[in-house]
């Protein structure tokens, strides 16, 4: 693999009219220079390809095709930044539809959380005066 400023990766998804990844679809990628790259979508929609691009090809084309669709892409990154990624992401299709995945971790989030609340500030603020004073003189006799 190249160093970090001799690569520069194109990445993203193909996705369906509803959001969802398309699998095993062809991407192609085209460097101006004549560079010719074929990546195949995973199950997810995703692909990413690297060209070994030099600092002077800072501002080239990437041309970027899935299906019969067509974009471009304009290689972008610091010339003086020798170690950060550089990469461009081209995306093919709808936005990916959101994952329930994530409403079920903000509920559980949200029942654990009133269950904290509920235990510290009523259960723990309802023992009786009595039993409080049992509690203390026993942490005394210790």
């Amino acid at each position: 693999m190249h160093e970090a400023d001799h690569r520069f990766t194109v990445l993203g998804h193909v996705r369906d009219a509803q959001g969802e990844g398309r699998s095993e679809v062809t991407v192609t990628l085209e460097h101006k220079g004549g560079v010719k790259q074929q990546a195949k979508t995973e199950s997810s929609g995703y692909y990413e390809s690297v060209f070994h691009l030099h600092d002077n090809n800072l501002g080239d084309e990437i041309i970027v095709t899935a299906g019969s669709e067509v974009k471009r892409i304009v290689t972008v990154f610091d010339v003086e930044d020798k170690h950060s990624v550089r990469e461009g992401r081209v995306d093919f299709g709808a936005p990916a539809k959101e994952s329930p995945v994530l409403y079920y971790w903000l509920g559980g989030g949200g029942l654990f959380l009133c269950v904290v609340i509920y235990f510290f500030l009523i259960k723990k603020g309802n023992v009786p005066r009595e039993k409080k004073q049992l509690l203390k003189k026993e942490k005394h006799k210790k």
